[in-house]
């Protein structure tokens, strides 16, 4: 029977669902989907998955064509690109700007998060390592306190995932690197040398782009 809630949460509902699976891997590049399919899955009507859908097309997440449907669309060269152009911009200024400004309450948080990443890293948790590098990131920039920045950090949150798990598939020893990366950022965060961390920034999440863009490369190594 379908969901009795409001139209307004059940579309939220509906996008929020679809975002998870498409950025978990779930729903990879190329899933066919079906409006009548999911309404049974998320037990509502099509219209919910339906305005849930065109806004994930507003997105980059799906395209939805007459003739080809409603399938879950993959990062093409120029996404990749532009995502890390546009991290490294904003990235790298906020680590520059927020060295030596870090509180030690706020240096306790990334601390803690680069402790837990040893930790999955030991136990090969790519899933929960994952999921600390994208906090790791994203508390960095919210501690600058700028709302235009945790805004586009939070539109960007999924793509990054996404992104994240393609580095990880294409090169599995990346998150061993990743870390280790992680280390320094946070070290030169907190020592005060904005300089340092900017640069060590811009080269691990060009690090990143550079295992997607050319995976023969490293597949050999």
């Amino acid at each position: 029977m379908p969901d009795s809630a409001p139209p307004s949460r059940l579309q939220s509902r509906a996008y929020a669902e679809l975002r998870r699976l498409i950025a978990s891997g779930e729903f990879p590049p190329g899933t066919f989907m079906s409006e009548r399919q999911l309404a049974i899955q998320f037990g509502m009507s099509k219209t919910p998955i339906h305005v849930a859908l065109e806004r994930l097309e507003s997105e980059g997440f799906v395209t939805i064509s007459a003739q080809q449907g409603i399938v879950v669309r993959g990062m093409s060269v120029d996404d990749i690109v532009d995502h890390y152009e546009l991290r490294e911009a904003i990235e790298a200024w906020v680590v520059r700007r927020m060295a030596g400004r870090v509180s030690p309450e706020q240096e306790t948080r990334l601390r803690e998060n680069i402790a837990q990443q040893k930790v999955a890293l030991e136990a090969d948790d790519l899933v929960k390592l994952m999921h600390l590098d994208e906090q790791m990131h994203y508390l960095l920039c919210s501690f600058l306190n700028n709302r235009e920045i945790i805004s586009t950090m939070e539109r960007l949150r999924d793509k990054i995932h996404q992104v994240i798990l393609r580095v990880t598939d294409t090169d599995r020893t990346r998150p061993a690197e990743s870390v280790e990366e992680h280390v320094g950022i946070v070290e030169a965060v907190c020592a005060g040398n904005g300089l340092l961390a900017a640069d060590l920034m811009t080269a691990h999440l060009e690090a990143g782009k550079r295992r997607i863009l050319n995976p023969e490369r490293f597949a050999r190594r």
